[in-house]
């Protein structure tokens, strides 16, 4: 097929579906034109009905009234209502009539009142009054020949209820002529008809061109009927056929004209455009002469540069692609790893010299994947286990795009050896490169440094049992020597006192010194050795972990210390529900030595406070023993835990430097920490954190290793 006939065909298949929607446009909007013509018609019809249903309803309305008015009920005040229907024949135009149940006028506003009134004359079609009489509601009849208007008429009756049953009948008659002067005032368009007909058929009021003859001019399409609401009427829009016809014939023949025309004018310069087209389109595949012209079409002229361009970056991709596929195979065969690119079929298509120098596989022995597995982990479940792994790593990363994720496998060499290798792909799209990275060298020296941490951690074990035991010997050796003390120091006491007591007078005033001072010496040493018993109890015992309520042990020690000095006022603060996992024992002494410590160094308070609450120690809950008594220098803070460390003379407050050494050693056998803070003149608190439940163990290793450690340091101080 040349270009030049399939341009016209092209023409063509463009083309017609736009005739084709011209033409279903032009019939949608013909369609348009008859149905806004008849809803016009439809409305027009509809608008004036509505407009006789107003008009009737209006007197129905107004003869309800006076059907109501207790006028009616006597024949002695029918004067008075005759007066009054005059004045709805003042307000509607139309004369009304009071007629009893048996059809015999008693009176007529049209005649005087007391005049003699003949029968309600019959009517042909629907009568209104034998209706209204029969139905018990109002009822708008055909027309009737009034006998004293002498010309046509209408009547509505409304019946007078009384006891659910009709004592009269109220009528209201008017002249047809009424209808037909409001019909032609109706703009109706030319060589249109519009009728009112009553129940029967009759003609009430017509207006229409001379010579209508509906059943022959007029088609069902152009008939519109709409029924009256409020009568048995109806109105009657017609439109003879040529009027119905003419407009829709007029705007077809238009629009398919219009249509024509367009499509020829169309298809004609589409001819002439595609031949144009087609010659600077078969330019385009031939090579242009050196210094031709360009095409005459601009975008052809563009496509033709295009062209040139494309076929110049095709060469230079063309050779850029041969050299990136060079530098491609060169990188793989010389890259220092194994490499192998397997298909989806799992075929080997290549596999470097460094595979084959590490593994001693050539291509030819290991051409598929399948075969490179036997060799390779020649170990059935071995195998089985690689295959499984390697070929869902595979699937997740054909579905992902992404990387084969590395694995390690133990792969046995041509020569017997096995090697660990670190094995993973690149999705290359339909194949994969996959990399071996030899680790076997780095698992041995990680299974030779994992042995040495082994043989450590034994040496350490050993060496810790061995200082446990020496510590234990130390601690044995200090409640020995502390005990054995004891004798020797009460007596040289008692000696002492023996002298003073006894032989008094044969001793001289600086004698006498020096033996008080031996007594106060030997007092103050067992003072110490109470003092070391009191630390070295602290840290000998298994712990007996339990819950323990700070809050019940702070609150029982304060009320001990108020029954102890009855003539001291101290405010105390206990915080309920403080509580902690450790050793009960222990853990009230501790709060005894802190609760103890606060009461001592409040006695110059007259507005003494104890308070217990809890805090935060480090980001970990804890709970603080404070008061607002003597303080102490922040700088000195740390000396409070040091055995036998004071900050106050014994004068001012007296004691051993003991008590707050025994705490810390408590916390921190438990494994907690402890702190003090404090300024001189305004209080001090101290706040200790323990472990957590579930953390038990690592607190006992570590809370013994702080005991030994405090040990050592009392030692250290002590020498």
């Amino acid at each position: 097929m040349s270009l030049h006939s399939f341009l016209t065909r092209l023409i063509w298949l463009c083309v017609l579906p736009l005739v084709l929607l011209a033409g279903w446009l032009a019939l949608a909007d013909v369609r348009d034109t008859q149905s806004d013509r008849d809803r016009e018609a439809a409305n027009l019809a509809k608008n004036f009905a509505t407009e006789i249903d107003q008009h009737l309803s209006a007197r129905i309305g107004a003869l309800n009234m006076l059907a109501q008015s207790p006028l009616a009920d006597e024949p002695k005040r029918w004067p008075d209502m005759y007066r009054e229907a005059q004045g709805f024949h003042g307000s509607f135009g139309s004369h009304v009539i009071l007629a009893d149940p048996a059809l015999h006028m008693l009176f007529n506003t049209r005649a005087p009142f007391g005049t003699a009134l003949p029968m309600l004359p019959p009517s042909k079609g629907r009568a209104a009054a034998p209706s209204a009489l029969e139905t018990g509601k109002p009822s708008v009849g055909d027309i009737v020949f009034g006998p004293l208007a002498k010309e046509p008429l209408v009547a509505i009756a409304v019946p007078g209820l009384r006891d659910n049953k009709a004592a009269f009948l109220l009528l209201t008659i008017f002249e047809t002529r009424r209808f037909q002067d409001r019909l032609d005032q109706v703009a109706l368009p030319a060589a249109w008809a519009l009728t009112l007909l009553d129940g029967s058929g009759q003609v009430i009021a017509h207006r229409g061109p001379p010579g209508l003859d509906s059943a022959r001019d007029v088609d069902a399409s152009g008939r519109f009927v709409v029924k009256s609401t409020a009568s048995p009427w109806s109105v009657v829009l017609e439109i003879p056929r040529e009027a119905y016809r003419a407009p829709l014939i007029t705007a077809a023949t238009a629009l398919a004209a219009a249509i024509l025309a367009a499509t020829l004018m169309g298809v004609f310069g589409g001819l002439l455009a595609s031949r144009r087209l087609g010659r600077a389109l078969v330019a385009l595949t031939e090579t242009p002469a050196p210094g031709a012209p360009p095409p005459d079409i601009g975008e052809i002229a563009t496509a033709r540069q295009l062209l040139d361009e494309a076929a110049k970056r095709r060469e230079i991709a063309e050779a850029t692609l041969r050299e990136s596929e060079q530098r491609f195979r060169r990188l793989f065969h010389d890259a220092p790893l194994p490499l192998g690119i397997v298909n989806k079929d799992g075929a080997h298509l290549a596999i470097n010299a460094r595979f084959q120098q590490v593994f001693g596989y050539s291509l030819a022995e290991v051409p598929t994947l399948a075969e490179w597995w036997r060799l390779a982990y020649p170990d059935p479940a071995y195998r089985a286990w690689v295959q499984e792994n390697w070929s869902a790593a595979v699937g997740n990363a054909a579905r992902s795009g992404t990387e084969v994720e590395p694995l390690e496998y133990r792969v046995r060499c041509k020569d017997g050896s096995e090697r660990t290798m670190l094995i993973s792909g690149i999705n290359l799209g339909e194949d994969f490169l996959g990399t071996f990275f030899d680790v076997t060298e780095r698992r041995k020296a990680e299974d030779e440094i994992r042995r040495l941490n082994a043989d450590l951690e034994l040496r350490v074990t050993e060496r810790t049992a061995e200082l446990q035991s020496a510590n234990l010997e130390l601690e044995d050796l200090a409640y020995a020597l502390t005990h054995n003390m004891r004798a020797p120091l009460r007596a040289i006491g008692g000696f002492s006192q023996v002298l003073m007591e006894d032989h008094a007078r044969g001793l001289g005033a600086g004698a006498k010194t020096c033996l008080d001072q031996i007594v106060a010496a030997s007092a103050d040493m067992g003072r110490l050795l109470d003092g070391i018993l009191a630390l070295l109890r602290c840290t000998r015992g298994e712990l007996h972990r339990a819950r323990v309520d700070i809050s019940a042990l702070a609150q029982r020690r304060l009320d001990r210390l108020a029954e102890a000095e009855p003539e001291r006022t101290v405010a105390r603060q206990v915080a309920p529900g403080l509580c902690v996992m450790g050793d009960a024992a222990m853990l009230e002494v501790a709060v005894t030595h802190l609760l103890d410590n606060a009461w001592k160094f409040t006695r110059n308070r007259p507005d003494a406070l104890i308070r217990v609450s809890a805090g935060e120690l480090g980001g970990k809950p804890a709970i603080c023993v404070s008061d607002n008594g003597n303080g102490f220098d922040p700088a000195h803070a740390e000396r409070l835990f040091q055995p036998f460390q004071r900050l106050h003379r014994q004068d001012e407050f007296a004691g051993l430097g003991v008590g707050l050494a025994s705490v810390r050693r408590i916390i921190r056998r438990h494994g907690g920490t402890i702190v003090a803070r404090g300024e001189p003149g305004k209080g001090a608190s101290f706040c200790f954190s323990l472990p957590e439940e579930g953390a038990e163990s690592e607190a006992d290793t570590v809370g013994r290793a702080s005991a030994r450690q405090e040990h050592a340091e009392m030692e250290e101080h002590r020498g």
